[in-house]
């Protein structure tokens, strides 16, 4: 599951898609508005609910394994979703201690998918089985996608474009709990500890 994550350079995201505003963000969680690029850059609401819902369903999460299979998906379209780091939760003890997972400064792209539920667009964050690495810390992880299959995941290819090359190169390391609170979004966020 990916249920927080970071974008703490904007410069190379906005130097790739051509933005001109983009303000660092520590700790960035379901239910405001993320960047997300499809035809075009947007801001859209993370958390997705498919048009057909009685009532929202608000996924933040989309499981790519079983994708294509869901009726909540069938009709999504498909973004691609900027990050330079993601945090996953570890049960030890009694407590649940926040990682932080990057790939040094550089940035990446998510998988994600998106739709409109009555006038609102919400998107999902895809995951997969975490590398073995990353199992220790959480069964799941956000699906990472190469720079060279961006345009192939956005156009809705069949293929298995996901990048476990670049997840077997992700880093991580325990942060503060601060970060369990979504008011803070500063650096402190992502600090080791």
């Amino acid at each position: 599951m990916c249920g927080r994550f970071a974008l703490r350079n904007p410069q190379p995201v906005k130097s790739q898609f051509h933005l001109e505003e983009l303000e660092p963000q520590y700790n960035i969680f379901p239910g405001i508005k993320i960047l997300t690029i499809a035809d075009e850059p947007k801001f859209i609401i993370w958390g997705y609910t498919p048009y057909w819902a009685n009532k929202p369903f608000n996924l933040i999460n989309a499981r790519g394994e079983s994708l294509r299979k869901k009726p909540s998906f069938r009709n999504a379209g498909r973004c691609i979703i900027p990050a330079d780091g993601w945090y996953e939760w570890k049960q030890e003890d009694q407590k649940k201690i926040p990682y932080f997972h990057h790939l040094g400064e550089s940035s990446f792209c998510f998988a994600g998918v998106y739709g409109g539920y009555r006038g609102q667009v919400g998107c999902a964050i895809v995951t997969l089985e975490a590398t073995d690495h990353l199992k220790p810390i959480h069964s799941r992880m956000p699906a990472i996608l190469d720079k060279s299959a961006y345009q192939d995941w956005i156009q809705g290819s069949e293929e298995d474009v996901y990048d476990l090359s670049i997840s077997n190169k992700i880093e991580f390391y325990k942060v503060s709990t601060i970060v369990n609170n979504p008011k803070n979004d500063s650096e402190d966020c992502c600090m080791p500890v």
